[in-house]
């Protein structure tokens, strides 16, 4: 396998929100995680933290805090479906566009 020299952040809803569960969108970002897992690219999956939020009670005013210091290290920010509906992921979104990142909804899309 070759490994790209990229980090892509997954940004899409993870709160329950529109009929969708957490565990519906942590499965469909990690759908995503191992897709790009597959293609040699890094990716940092923000859901992950909520496998261990449920006992720790972490605001999310901290998480967010957490995700944009990851996504400023990152060179991608790829769009989960349903990002628009939450409103972590539009401030992440802002956050790459801000900074110059590509954001992008599509894998092809990595360079």
């Amino acid at each position: 396998m070759i490994i790209k020299p990229v980090l892509v952040y997954l940004s899409g809803p993870i709160t329950p929100a529109h009929g969708f569960s957490v565990k519906d969108n942590i499965e469909a970002a990690s759908v995503v995680f191992l897709q790009c897992v597959r293609a040699g690219i890094p990716a940092f999956c923000p859901h992950f933290s909520a496998l261990v939020d449920a006992s720790w009670a972490i605001p999310h005013a901290d998480w967010m805090q957490i995700d944009l210091a990851v996504l400023d290290r990152c060179t991608h920010l790829l769009l989960l479906p349903r990002w628009e509906t939450s409103p972590g992921a539009q401030i992440e979104v802002a956050f790459a566009r801000q900074k110059g990142l590509p954001v992008i909804s599509d894998l092809a899309e990595v360079a």
